[in-house]
């Protein structure tokens, strides 16, 4: 049996915490809205960890055949994808934002997105996932409500795939 999630969240140049409520075993990443047009795209599989040279995946950018095509083999801290395993406390602010926020006081969407929840850019889009189960949307009478993120994966700043502003899609697979 095999779980898939798929998902979108904007870009946001700093490192994404993808939330799932497991660790997937692979995923794939594109930037769907590269603004010099090189389809980025990274692959990722968990056993990579276990191999320094390409611990945080393999990227490709440009279109096969051309000039312009790249494959890059991402090392620790070059800015791919990473398993995270979730447990960061985040706080709902029901009085002033209306929104999850980091125990530091920021906006905690910018940091972590719920991989089952679409996320548009025109909205403050909620973290949803509390481990493999979805919470309910809190209103301003839960204040204070405090949750763990849930395990994932985390897209770091590569500046290729996660651009500010630019839309990010995702598919991660869990094979059980």
């Amino acid at each position: 049996m095999v779980d898939i999630i798929t998902g979108q969240c904007d870009g946001t140049g700093a490192a994404i915490n993808v939330c799932l409520g497991w660790i997937p075993d692979k995923v794939i990443v594109w930037n769907m809205e590269d603004g010099a047009n090189l389809e980025p795209k990274i692959e990722w599989v968990r056993q990579m960890a276990l191999i320094t040279q390409m611990i945080e995946g393999i990227k490709e950018t440009g279109i096969a055949d051309t000039p312009t095509y790249a494959r890059t083999v991402m090392a620790s801290g070059d800015g791919g994808i990473t398993a995270y395993n979730g447990g960061d406390f985040i706080i709902y602010d029901g009085v002033t934002d209306n929104r999850w926020e980091t125990l530091a006081g920021a906006d905690a969407e910018e940091a972590y997105v719920d991989g089952l929840y679409k996320r548009t850019s025109d909205s403050d889009a909620a973290y949803r996932c509390y481990g493999d189960r979805v919470i309910p949307q809190p209103t301003s009478r839960q204040h204070g409500l405090k949750v763990k993120t849930a395990a994932g994966f985390t897209l770091g700043a590569d500046t290729d795939l996660n651009v500010n502003g630019e839309q990010i899609s995702w598919i991660a697979f869990r094979c059980n």
